[in-house]
């Protein structure tokens, strides 16, 4: 019988020997299950989070990117291609208007068109020599006539004054007194220029005596057209 007690008292001390280690080791064993439990649960969560971003919302994000920055694009295409439509045609009317403007200026120098304005009419009754003509004439364009008229005769940069035995001749046509300069250009200027005193008229009286001169300010006068051909037979434009 003491030898059954003794087995038992010894299995009930053993039982006792490892609660006791169970209730100390309880806690840790359950804080370390719990710990690896959330460990678990964090690695879980992460790449769950991480396929959706990467594999469904980040590529449509980009897309979604993608589209709008080409929208953007198209619209700033559309604003600059109006913009470059604007510019190159007020830059053509610009150009138009310079290339016009700069014909007319040509035309005008060269004598082929009529040319309208005011300025000054000189009328000369005496003897007047070639240069003494040109001499008016250089006078009248220093003093800012733009087109010149002598009896008729449109005055270019061709144009020759000469004498032909006792007459005076312009552009291959004869002159005879009276004879008359128009010139367009600012009136008051002109006259100015040429009646001052110790001027070109002022000088061409006392070497012809008995001549007689007047200057006149014009309105509005209307000079003909150079109707000689201009011709270039040696003159070539640089290209």
């Amino acid at each position: 019988m003491a030898s059954a007690e003794g087995v038992v008292l010894e299995a009930q001390t053993e039982v006792r020997k490892q609660g006791l280690w169970l209730r100390a080791w309880a806690p840790g064993l359950v804080c370390l299950l719990l710990g690896f439990l959330l460990v678990v649960q964090l690695r879980t969560q992460r790449t769950v989070g991480r396929t959706p971003t990467a594999a469904g919302s980040a590529p449509m994000v980009v897309l979604s990117t993608l589209v709008e920055a080409n929208a953007r694009l198209r619209q700033e295409r559309a604003a600059l291609t109006s913009q470059i439509a604007e510019y190159q045609q007020a830059s053509g009317q610009e150009r138009l208007t310079a290339l016009v403007g700069e014909l007319n200026r040509l035309r005008i120098v060269n004598g082929l068109v009529e040319v309208t304005g005011p300025g000054v009419e000189v009328r000369i009754e005496g003897p007047l020599s070639p240069l003494e003509m040109q001499d008016l004439v250089n006078e009248l364009r220093n003093v800012g006539a733009e087109a010149i008229v002598l009896n008729g005769q449109r005055l270019v940069a061709s144009s020759v004054i000469a004498s032909s035995g006792d007459a005076l001749v312009v552009n291959g046509q004869p002159l005879t007194p009276l004879y008359i300069f128009q010139a367009i250009g600012y009136p008051h200027n002109m006259e100015a220029a040429l009646t001052r005193q110790g001027g070109l008229i002022t000088l061409l009286a006392r070497v012809h005596e008995g001549q007689r001169s007047t200057v006149t300010q014009r309105a509005r006068m209307v000079l003909s057209v150079y109707t000689r051909p201009l011709q270039f037979e040696y003159a070539r434009p640089i290209e």
